[in-house]
């Protein structure tokens, strides 16, 4: 499992840091190209790598579009398009196409983007589809029961959303399901080993939520009311046959409060590492 750090401990000090976990503590690994937060890393299996993309260095300034890819300990430029900077993109790849989907996210005028871009010979392009509305902090993982991507939730110019929808490599197709309410800024990791999307907290208009949800290829079920404390922007990834969960941001009355620690799902309970 490979995390990049996400959060600032100062008002506009950005990290550059990367750990790994290896099933019983986290290490230190290589430091990103430069510091950012609001950026997206998934696993390319066909490259057996991590793609990194998006986010930002500044309050004012979105990273330039850039694909950085994790292999051997070091970082390298793979490609991009300027016009696809975002921060607070999903980015899912989709295993039976072999491609790196970008969808959302915030641009350089803080405006909510909804453009589809697909990683193709080393550049971005963009695709032509009907699709989500525009939106930022939403999840975007690759279904391994029905061999798509799959998009939920996120945050556009109407509020909060709890919109399911799934990327089939050419189009996008709306599922009519009921799940978790609406909500930004969840936890969120695809679960291959056990055939599921897996979907903690975040932010709602009632708050900080710590309800568990699990997509199992046909329906959302929740999971568990039970485990770490109410948080928005935990980071979720697969571990084995069981989800690490690490950090996240609680509000308070003085605003927010970061967090630094590490919890498991284990089937359907979660237990503090």
């Amino acid at each position: 499992m490979l995390s990049v750090r996400h959060s600032r401990r100062e008002p506009n000090r950005y990290e550059r840091t990367v750990w790994s976990w290896d099933g019983t503590a986290w290490k230190q690994a290589a430091p990103l190209p430069f510091p950012r937060s609001s950026h997206r890393v998934v696993y390319h299996a066909a490259r057996s790598s991590f793609i990194l993309f998006g986010g930002g260095f500044g309050r004012a300034v979105r990273a330039e579009g850039v694909l950085w890819e994790w292999r051997g300990g070091e970082w390298k430029a793979v490609g991009g398009n300027f016009q696809a900077g975002r921060d607070e993109p999903a980015m899912c790849y989709d295993q039976r196409n072999g491609r790196v989907v970008i969808f959302g996210g915030w641009d350089a005028s803080s405006a909510y983007r909804g453009e589809t871009w697909e990683w193709v010979d080393e550049g971005l392009v963009q695709v032509d589809s009907v699709g989500p509305s525009p939106r930022a902090g939403h999840a975007f993982h690759y279904d391994t029961v029905r061999q798509r991507c799959l998009l939920f939730g996120g945050r556009g110019v109407d509020g909060y959303l709890a919109d399911t929808w799934e990327w089939d490599g050419a189009a996008w197709h709306r599922l009519a399901q009921m799940g978790p309410s609406a909500r930004w800024f969840f936890g969120s990791t695809a679960d291959p080993a056990n055939g599921r999307i897996v979907l903690f907290g975040g932010s709602g208009p009632d708050g900080d939520l710590r309800d568990t949800w699990a997509w199992n290829g046909d329906r959302w079920e929740q999971l568990s009311t039970e485990g770490p404390a109410a948080r928005g922007m935990a980071k979720l990834a697969p571990s084995g046959h069981s989800i690490i969960l690490f950090g996240g941001r609680q509000a308070n009355p003085n605003g927010f409060q970061d967090r630094n620690d590490t919890w498991e799902l284990q089937g359907l309970a979660w237990v503090r590492r």
